[in-house]
Parts: C-alpha cells; structure tokens; sequence
C-alpha cells in the first residue's frame, strides 16, 4: 500500500454488455467466455453504474496476457479488440484516499474483479475491489468494507 493505491496481484473476471451488444466474446489466460449470445443487451440505467457481474470466473494472475475481445455493436458491425493490460497498467493499484485505514494484513475482501464492459461500439475495464479498512471510530473494533470502482482502461471503434 502507497500513495498510489493499493496494489493487487490476483483477480477474477467477469463480462457485463449494453446498448444493442450480442455476442460478446472475451479470450483471456485461454480462457473463452461468451455474454449476450441469444440476446440483445438492455441500454446501460444508471444503476447499472459500477455494476459488478453476479457471475465471474477465475482466479488470474494479474495481468495474465493478452485480453482478446469480439462484440457486435448495435449496428450490426462485428469488432474486434486486443490489449496487454500489462502495457496499460504496469503496476495494477486500487487508489483510496485513506490508504493507512486500509487493513495491511487483508486488503481485499475477496478478490478484486476485472469487468469487461461491452457498451454499444466501446470496451470498457474496470476493477472492482472490495477493501477492508478500519473505522474512524477507534470504540469499533471491526472492519469496515468500501466499494471501488475504477476504469483502467476504455477503447472505442
């Protein structure tokens, strides 16, 4: 933990589509995951804001390779992308203001989440953390959990 965030060596990973998307298709550490194949995805609501998948995969090293991603736009138009998130985020951190509340021995409650966001003609990732940090309360002695949400990286075709 710094200044610069709280850094994270593991993660999961998980799909989410709006805005028209079908056959979202993600190849990441030789995995295939596929969203919105027999459907066309909802408009994004602002609920959907920060929105992590109820269903993800893996425990990955953080970044394990490249992260091939296929979609059909709204349009009809097929895309395609590829990123090296290791280029993009050579030091993956979870910024937090208050990094000395955070709890050294147990940062994270569970794993952080990469989101892939297919939205119409744009891929968006994110990570999603939930960190464990201490009250401001010193009588309180459990922990307390804060939601991040941080887009690392965005591409639109």
């Amino acid at each position: 933990m710094n200044d610069k965030g709280i850094g994270y060596s593991t993660h999961n990973i998980g799909l989410t589509c709006y805005s028209g998307v079908t056959n979202a298709w993600l190849k990441y550490a030789g995995l295939i995951s596929e969203l919105c194949v027999t459907q066309v995805a909802r408009e994004k609501l602002a609920s959907d804001v920060n929105r992590v998948p109820g269903s993800t995969a893996g425990y990955y090293k953080a970044f394990t390779g490249l992260m091939e991603m296929k979609w059909r736009a709204r349009d009809g138009t097929q895309l395609s992308h590829t990123v090296d998130l290791n280029k993009e985020v050579p030091d993956p951190r979870i910024p937090y203001a208050h990094p000395e509340r955070v709890y050294a021995k147990a940062p994270f409650l569970g794993n952080p989440t990469i989101v892939v966001e297919y939205d119409d003609r744009t891929a968006n990732v994110y990570v999603a953390a939930t960190l464990q940090v201490r009250s401001l309360d010193p009588s309180k002695g459990q922990l307390e959990h804060v939601d991040t949400y941080t887009l690392i990286y965005t591409r639109t075709l």
